[in-house]
């Protein structure tokens, strides 16, 4: 191999090193991608795992006090939903394994390309140095310099050669090193993978045990179709009662702040305040029950037997246990109680420019104009003779000038 050949190879020795520098760096990128969305993946399959298992626990507890059937329903549909979500929740895990496990070997493809590559190249200049190892060969190659330059530049040279093949050899070892790193890591990948698999087979197998006892409960309901839509009528005429009263109370505090200010509604500095933070806690605040899972979200919710009627909901429903405590989601003054013959006792929470109520209470703690705190308990939850729910009923309001107006509260507690 003459100089000039040796002095190319040399120069251009380090693009194979910056074409693995940036292949790196876009699998490092893609890599903390990855991790960020498998955390949240995670995140959110630990909060499903959680509420499916205190969804259990509640269907446990109506199946010992034999509850009825209706009750439970709510629940195993719940549940069946949760379990669809976290279906599909791992195989988007599973799809960012594949992902991963395909960036691992298209990697470890390049890196064992670029080692035999830098090898063979390790191995030429072995060679040439073997063929110029005696002293007298480099020296003659020094001497056969037309000039002190070109003398000087040879020496150099040899030199650079001598470092360079140091380099390699530490740079191959270190290559090897990170491709038998990332053999294992791809290794466990793999193995993580598998896991996840095996959960999603579980998670179907119960799935299709939870959606068998829909069948059945659905079925065994079917046969009471006739009570089923004159208890639907019934509720209905009860959720108007309730509706009618809270708006009467709000549109009262409305006509009064009217009132005191010349024909147009407005809060006072400390209720500004109020609603001021209770606004910016939205997504944020507690759930008016410890322990529980939504089973009737706000608008119209498809009934879980009668096929093509629907149940309007003005707030939520949470299925919590029996006798549960009903607390205050955000501090504020009792503007209202009330009972409906029927539907239990309610009470209506004032926050400035919101209102939060609290229905189907079997016994209230609190009495009109009291000051609450947040988590203050207001009553305990009833349990309905008819249909064995026990839900807790959560409201929310915007009150302005032009009249109060029910907003959704998924979307102000915390999410669970």
């Amino acid at each position: 191999m003459n100089r000039k050949a040796i002095l190319s190879e040399f120069r251009n020795a380090t693009k194979p090193y910056a074409r693995a520098l940036l292949v790196a760096l876009l699998f490092l990128a893609c890599a903390l991608v990855q991790a960020q969305s498998k955390e949240e993946l995670q995140a959110e399959r630990n909060r499903i795992s959680k509420e499916i298992e205190i969804t259990t626990s509640l269907l446990k507890e109506k199946q010992a006090s034999k509850s009825k059937l209706e009750g439970e329903l709510s629940l195993i549909n719940r549940k069946i939903r949760l379990r669809e979500d976290l279906i599909a929740g791992l195989r988007k895990e599973i799809a960012l394994y594949n992902d991963r496990i395909k960036g691992n070997k298209t990697e470890i493809a390049e890196l064992e390309r670029q080692l035999d590559a830098m090898k063979e190249e390790y191995s030429q200049l072995i060679r040439f140095a073997q063929r110029s190892h005696r002293p007298e060969d480099k020296m003659m190659y020094i001497f056969a310099s037309s000039d002190f330059q070109q003398a000087s530049q040879r020496l150099r040279h040899l030199r650079q050669i001598a470092q360079y093949r140091q380099k390699q050899a530490v740079e191959i070892q270190e290559r090897q090193e990170y491709l038998n790193k990332l053999n294992l890591e791809l290794l466990k990948i793999i193995n993580e993978k598998d896991a996840l698999l095996q959960k999603e087979e579980q998670e179907k197998r119960a799935l299709s045990s939870d959606q068998g006892r829909q069948r059945k409960a659905v079925s065994s309901l079917e046969q009471e179709e006739r009570q089923l839509l004159k208890k639907l009528k019934e509720q209905e005429r009860k959720r108007e009662k309730i509706n009618k009263e809270i708006q009467r109370i709000i549109e009262a505090e409305i006509r009064a702040s009217k009132k005191d200010n010349a024909g147009v509604f407005s809060l006072t500095p400390e209720a500004a305040a109020l609603s001021a933070s209770f606004e910016s806690n939205k997504g944020k605040l507690p759930w008016p029950v410890e322990r529980g899972v939504i089973t009737a979200r706000f608008g119209n919710n498809p009934h879980p037997v009668l096929a093509g009627i629907t149940v309007p909901n003005n707030g939520i429903d949470i299925a919590t246990n029996q006798n549960a405590e009903v607390r205050a989601i955000f501090e504020g003054t009792v503007s209202g109680v009330f009972n409906i013959p029927g539907a239990g006792a309610n009470v209506i929470l004032n926050h400035g420019g919101y209102r939060s109520v609290y229905t189907n209470l079997k016994e209230v703690r609190v009495k009109k104009g009291d000051k609450v705190s947040l988590k203050q308990v207001l009553g305990t939850v009833l349990t309905d003779e008819g249909s064995g729910k026990t839900e807790a009923h959560l409201e929310i309001w915007k009150v302005s000038e032009g009249g109060p107006v029910k907003v959704d509260p998924a979307g102000w507690i915390f999410r669970q």
